[in-house]
């Protein structure tokens, strides 16, 4: 009998990180997925049975909190994303953020959204072994220039820092990758543009598929890049983003 896949997924206890637990169990990379998240009280069901899925409240930004949940899960994963990010309570949620904003703002962002993976890899990979494979959750704000200041720096770390992993992690058969993801129509853009059919508009005019991105869509592609289907790559950065990082729509 195979010995059971493990995976650990952080921020997995709803949205995008939900979608990742799904992929993962349902394109059967892995048997058993652990839940990081401070969301553990309210994760929505993964139509999993229990026995596959196991939540653990946990502080990606710190170390002791990562290394009791860790502990806890009790075995050593073939699989870890680092996908908790988003917005701790400043900027993200509007249209632009202040490029002077206040510096404790701005560490909080690059805390959550780039040291984060840092943090959970640096616990966690010492033990993983050959075939385990890595992927981070980035984004096309850290592939282009705009206004979201902290968040885009955070994600361009992010993906510069698969990049300098993969060269260290080649060599011990481990796979690191990341995935950029485009627009989804999250809380954050619930927030910054409510109304539907202007939210589409906005959409149509900057991505050359006219279209936006669904949490699946990302969830596959991390499925797909931890699989042994991507056995060749590593150190590379996926945009989900229906062309956007290509440039506005041409239509002739």
């Amino acid at each position: 009998m195979n010995p059971t896949r493990h995976a650990i997924v952080t921020g997995g206890a709803r949205g995008l990180g939900l979608a990742m637990v799904r992929a993962l169990l349902d394109q059967d990379v892995v048997d058993r997925v652990a839940v990081f998240d401070l969301l553990d009280d309210q994760v929505e069901d993964p139509s999993h049975e229990p026995s596959r899925v196991s939540v653990h409240r946990c502080d990606v930004t710190d170390v002791a909190s990562v290394r009791a949940a860790y502990a806890a899960v009790g075995a050593v994963p073939t699989v870890l994303v680092n996908n908790a990010g988003g917005d701790p309570g400043n900027g993200l949620t509007r249209p632009g953020t202040d490029p002077f904003e206040d510096p404790d703002s701005f560490r909080k962002m690059v805390d959550l959204n780039f040291v984060s993976a840092h943090v959970v890899t640096s616990v966690v990979g010492p033990d993983l072994t050959d075939g385990a494979a890595i992927c981070n959750t980035a984004s096309v704000a850290g592939q282009t220039p705009n206004g979201l200041f902290a968040y885009a720096a955070a994600k361009a770390a992010v993906i510069h820092w698969t990049k300098c992993m993969a060269r260290v992690l080649g060599p011990r058969g481990i796979r690191i990758n990341a995935v950029a993801p485009g627009i989804i129509r999250t809380a954050i853009w619930e927030q910054m543009e409510p109304d539907p059919d202007r939210y589409k508009a906005i959409v149509a005019a900057i991505t050359p598929m006219l279209t936006d991105q669904s949490a699946e869509d990302i969830a596959d592609t991390v499925a797909f890049l931890c699989s042994d289907r991507a056995a060749s790559i590593t150190g590379q950065t996926l945009a989900v983003d229906g062309g956007m990082t290509q440039g506005t729509p041409i239509q002739l």
